[in-house]
C-alpha cells in the first residue's frame, strides 16, 4: 500500500497546479486573447464538464482496471496538455487544450481520492489531511498565479507542467499496486449496491452538487454585488486569504477535536453544510465589507466540516470492489457544481435579485440536510 505521505504529496502539487492555472483563466482569455465573458465562461463549463466526464470514466476504471495506471494516464494527459499551452496558447486552439487538461485532471483527481480512500483503511485521518495540504498548495498557487502571469502565460503553463511533471515521478516512484479481493466468478455473480447504500451515495452526492453551486457564486456573482457596493477587487481577493488562512489554522484543531467515525463523518456533513446555508443569509441586504468577511468566515467553518468529512462518508458506503466509482461520485458532484454554478446564479440573479437568490440558496441547503438526515448506516 502506498505511504500516507507520497499520497498527500502527490495530492499537494496536484492542487498547486489547479491553483496556478484557474485564477487567472477567465482573465487570459477576456484581455489577451480579446474574446467576451461569455465566451470565458463558457470555456471554463466545457474545462469543468470534462473534468466531470474524467471523475466518471476514472472511477470505473479505478475499479475494473490498475488504479496506478488510471493516475498515469491521467497525469500523461494534464502534462501533454499544459506543455502544449505553454508554447501554444492562441484562440482557438486553447479552448480544446482546456477542455483536454480538465479531462485527464478528471482522471488524475478520481483516482487520487480513491488511493486516499484505500489508505483510510489504515489512516482514518488522510482525508482531513488530503484537504488540509490541499488548500495549503492551492493557497501558495493562487498567490504565485498573478506574479506568474505578469512574467508571460508561459510562466503559468510551464510552471503547472512542472508540478505535474513533480506528480507523475512521485507516482511512478513511490506508488505501488493496490491488492484488492479476487473478482467473483461466473457460479458467484457480483452483487450490486444495496438499494440503501445507493440512496446514501445519492444524498451526499446531491448534497455536495448543492454546496458547489452555492461555493461558485463566491467565485463568481459576489465578486460583481461587491463591486456594485464599492468594494475593492483587492479587497474582494483578501475574502480568499482569510479563506486559506482560516482553513490551514483551523481544521488541525477539529481534526484533532473530533474524531473520525460513521456519525461523526455524517454529523461534520450536515453542520458544515447548515454552515453554508446560513453564510447566503449573512450577505442579504450586504451593503459593508465586513458583512462579507463574515459570510466567508462562516463558508470557511462549513468548507472544514463538510468538504473533509464527505469523502470519508462514501467512503463508509464502499467496498475495496467498488472504492474507486464511490469517489468518482463525490469529485463528479463537485464538478458538475462547480460548472453549473455560475450560470445557474447568473439566471436566478436575472430572473429575481441577489437577496431572493441567497435566500434560494439557503433552502437547497436545507433541503439537502433533510436528505442527510434519512441516511442509515449501510454498506455494499
Amino acid at each position: 500500500m502506498t505511504k500516507t505521505r507520497a499520497i498527500l504529496f502527490a495530492n499537494f502539487c496536484i492542487n498547486m497546479g489547479i491553483g496556478l492555472i484557474m485564477p487567472i483563466t477567465t482573465l487570459y482569455i477576456h484581455q489577451d486573447l480579446h474574446e467576451s465573458l461569455v465566451v470565458a465562461g463558457s470555456t471554463l463549463m466545457g474545462f469543468s464538464l470534462a473534468m466531470t466526464v474524467g471523475n466518471l470514466f476514472a472511477g470505473w476504471l479505478f475499479d475494473h482496471w490498475q488504479p496506478r495506471q488510471v493516475l498515469i494516464v491521467g497525469n500523461t494527459l494534464t502534462v501533454a496538455a499544459l506543455l502544449t499551452l505553454t508554447f501554444i496558447h492562441g484562440w482557438p486552439v486553447f479552448v480544446g487544450l482546456v477542455v483536454a487538461y480538465g479531462l485527464g485532471l478528471g482522471l488524475l483527481n478520481a483516482a487520487m481520492n480513491g488511493y486516499i480512500a484505500y489508505q483510510q483503511r489504515i489512516d482514518a485521518n488522510i482525508f482531513n489531511q488530503g484537504y488540509w495540504i490541499a488548500s495549503v498548495g492551492m493557497g501558495i498557487a493562487t498567490a504565485s498565479s498573478g506574479f506568474l502571469y505578469h512574467q508571460g502565460i508561459q510562466w503559468v503553463f510551464g510552471g503547472a507542467a512542472l508540478l505535474f511533471i513533480l506528480t507523475f515521478a512521485v507516482v511512478g516512484g513511490l506508488f505501488r499496486p493496490i491488492v484488492r479481493p479476487p473478482r467473483p466468478n461466473a457460479k458467484q455473480p457480483r452483487v450490486p449496491l444495496t438499494p440503501q447504500v445507493l440512496r446514501n451515495v445519492t444524498v451526499v452526492s446531491v448534497m455536495l452538487v448543492i454546496i458547489w453551486i452555492g461555493y461558485e457564486q463566491w467565485n463568481s456573482n459576489v465578486s460583481v454585488l461587491m463591486l456594485r457596493e464599492g468594494v475593492s477587487v483587492e479587497k474582494y481577493s483578501l475574502l480568499f486569504t482569510i479563506n486559506t488562512g482560516l482553513i490551514v489554522l483551523i481544521q488541525p484543531i477539529v481534526t484533532r477535536l473530533i474524531q473520525p467515525s460513521w456519525r461523526s463523518d455524517l454529523w461534520k456533513v450536515i453542520s458544515g453544510a447548515l454552515l453554508f446555508g446560513v453564510s447566503y443569509l449573512v450577505i442579504i441586504n450586504a451593503d459593508a465589507y465586513w458583512r462579507f468577511v463574515v459570510g466567508m468566515t462562516v463558508v470557511t467553518m462549513g468548507e472544514i466540516l463538510a468538504l473533509t468529512a464527505a469523502p470519508s462518508l462514501m467512503n463508509r458506503f464502499a467496498t475495496d470492489r467498488n472504492r474507486g466509482m464511490i469517489q468518482s461520485l463525490a469529485s463528479l458532484s463537485g464538478s458538475l457544481g462547480r460548472s453549473i454554478g455560475p450560470v445557474a446564479g447568473s439566471a436566478l440573479i436575472t430572473l429575481v435579485n441577489y437577496n431572493w437568490t441567497f435566500l434560494i440558496l439557503f433552502v437547497l441547503h436545507v433541503v439537502g440536510i433533510v436528505g442527510l438526515l434519512t441516511i442509515r448506516r449501510a454498506r455494499a
